[in-house]
């Protein structure tokens, strides 16, 4: 999976992220929207799927409900909090049902005939479990903030930002060097 498809994927989460930080309600409200738009959208036309669609579909319908309708000021306060910890729920929860969210992505690269394949398996859940460890920074990340808010905002959105951006990074190297070994393997086979 490439970074591109890779980010497009979190497409909404990141939207509602950058159109959030303008710190008002009214840009807090205009993310949420926006992000619950791009989930609709992007299930309908199958750029979004599996775990993390309904992760979307779940938070973004609560914080619509919540935050833009109810102006709920707990959740507010916790919002940082509940969207991370909601991605890594979802993760877990993938893991844990043998349905790990990155494999959907990952059959849009990957032939057919290996979906099956051990590797190919071990790698889906590789690069869940990679996902899951990014979420669940970022979930501590938002619980020091809660815990100490009187550091600088952008020392929490950088550390946030580090650890979407190693999530990234592994997803690309993993999987080009998943693809190089197929391609091998595949080279040995036809010898």
């Amino acid at each position: 999976m490439d970074a591109i498809k890779l980010i497009l994927a979190f497409a909404p989460w990141i939207a509602f992220w950058i159109i959030s930080l303008g710190h008002s309600m009214l840009w807090l409200k205009v993310g949420i929207c926006t992000a619950a738009l791009l989930v609709v959208v992007m299930g309908v036309t199958r750029l979004h799927r599996g775990t993390i669609l309904w992760a979307g579909v779940a938070f973004f319908a609560f914080a619509v409900i919540s935050v833009v309708w109810l102006e709920n000021s707990w959740v507010i306060h916790h919002l940082g909090f509940l969207a991370s910890g909601t991605l890594f729920l979802a993760t877990f929860l993938s893991i844990f049902l043998g349905q790990p969210f990155t494999e959907s992505y990952a059959r849009d690269h990957v032939p057919k005939e290996f979906w099956d394949s051990p590797n190919f398996i071990r790698g889906c859940f590789t690069v869940t479990g990679a996902w899951g460890f990014v979420f669940l920074a970022n979930t501590m990340v938002n619980v020091v903030k809660l815990q100490r808010p009187a550091a600088a905002d952008w020392i929490y959105e950088v550390a946030q930002l580090g650890f979407l951006a190693l999530g990234v990074l592994f997803t690309t190297v993993f999987s080009s060097v998943a693809r190089r070994k197929r391609g091998q393997a595949e080279s040995i086979a036809k010898e």
